[in-house]
């Protein structure tokens, strides 16, 4: 029986006092935020940010570490709140998301739990659990991911979605990818993209001591194995030697997997001096620099989504890009477009598109749709299916 079935189930609908208020709270997990954001952590503070911002009909409850309670508390309305968990080192999180957060939110009265990053804690009666996946790397290119990644997360992805009452997959190559592995959980999922304009706010003026001066070109990535920083630099090094370009190379990056074979990459380059790599950049500065280099340049492999090329599509910036599943998926194919990671082909093409002038670029109208506004107005309505029609599994 159901909780829609069984009116004495905690979770019977709806929600609401005779005064008409929620009873309860949705909360947000935002303990896996990081000091340095890249990647899912745009995700998780942006959708956070995002929903503590829109029209809802439930209150907030946002979990995160002590050091980024000012991140959300200004943006807190009446009834919603703050809960605080020092959690340092990921050992300490993943001890307290397996055998202490269960009773954390039964005590904070938590009745939709949404898991920002894969991992939940044990399922309940007394709460729904919504977990988004962010992508299946660890099980389809294990190769790609440190060892105690690929075997955490390749063993217990399975766990995760059984005990989700929804999956939210951030690309529907996601979602066909838990279908395909898990075709049990399937029906679980709704695909929600994220939002790509988190930049676009952000007052870029001139760092006082710019990391490099124009002419650049310029690839922001995570330093992962799979991102694929090497064949730029081979890019770069031959765009120098048979286009006489004057121009810098800045990579932008969090060191990962993949770092030392950018540093051994650089060291080969007889253009070395013209290699700058930088990490912890702020977002003013980053916007800067997608508005004021002359091109963008992206060769990962594979990505759940991927939000560098779209954040350099969105300031109007010329892109070059290597078509993984989620370049295909959202951009399709355009001559800016590579199937290959040839050296010669990319640079051809680039050589010929510098000398349009980029007109044919891919347009920022493209992926207008993909804003945190959006993100958070489906994400919203889908916790408010779950808060008044949702049928979660009785659990023992």
């Amino acid at each position: 029986m159901s909780a829609n079935q069984d009116p004495h189930h905690p979770l019977a609908p709806p929600w609401r006092s005779d005064a008409g208020s929620v009873e309860g709270f949705v909360g947000i997990d935002a303990l896996a935020l990081p000091a340095v954001f890249s990647g899912a952590a745009y995700y998780i503070y942006h959708l956070t940010k995002s929903l503590l911002e829109t029209s809802r009909l439930f209150p907030i409850a946002v979990f995160c570490r002590p050091q980024h309670r000012p991140l959300f508390a200004g943006l807190l309305r009446p009834g919603d709140k703050i809960i605080p968990v020092p959690l340092e080192r990921r050992a300490a999180r993943l001890y307290f998301y397996e055998f202490k957060l269960k009773s954390l939110l039964i005590k904070e009265n938590i009745r939709v739990f949404y898991a920002t990053h894969y991992i939940c804690p044990a399922a309940d009666a007394r709460y729904y659990l919504v977990s988004a996946f962010h992508d299946m790397g660890f099980l389809l290119f294990p190769r790609f991911y440190p060892l105690l990644k690929r075997l955490y997360f390749g063993r217990r992805m399975r766990t995760f979605l059984s005990r989700s009452d929804r999956v939210v997959a951030i690309s529907r190559s996601t979602a066909a990818a838990i279908g395909s592995l898990f075709p049990e959980y399937a029906p679980r999922v709704a695909v929600i993209y994220p939002g790509t304009d988190h930049l676009l706010d952000a007052d870029a003026p001139a760092p006082l001591s710019p990391r490099v001066e124009p002419p650049f070109i310029l690839a922001v990535n995570t330093f992962e194995v799979r991102k694929n920083i090497p064949f730029i630099i081979r890019l770069f090094n031959h765009l120098k030697s048979t286009r006489r370009l004057a121009h810098r190379l800045l990579v932008v990056g969090q060191p990962a997997n993949g770092y030392k074979k950018i540093l051994a990459e650089i060291r080969r380059s007889p253009f070395r001096r013209d290699i700058v790599l930088a990490s912890a950049i702020p977002a003013e500065e980053l916007s800067f620099y997608y508005r004021h280099c002359d091109f963008f340049l992206n060769a990962s492999e594979y990505e759940g989504f991927g939000f560098t090329p779209f954040e350099a599509l969105s300031h109007g910036c010329p892109a070059f890009l290597y078509k993984n599943n989620a370049v295909a998926e959202f951009l399709g194919d355009h001559p800016y477009i590579f199937e290959h990671l040839e050296v010669e082909i990319w640079a051809e093409r680039i050589g010929q598109e510098m000398a349009a002038s980029f007109r044919g670029k891919i347009a920022p109208e493209t992926i207008r749709n993909l804003s945190w506004q959006n993100t958070a107005r489906e994400t919203r309505q889908l916790l408010e299916q779950v808060i008044s029609t949702g049928e979660p599994r009785l659990v023992p």
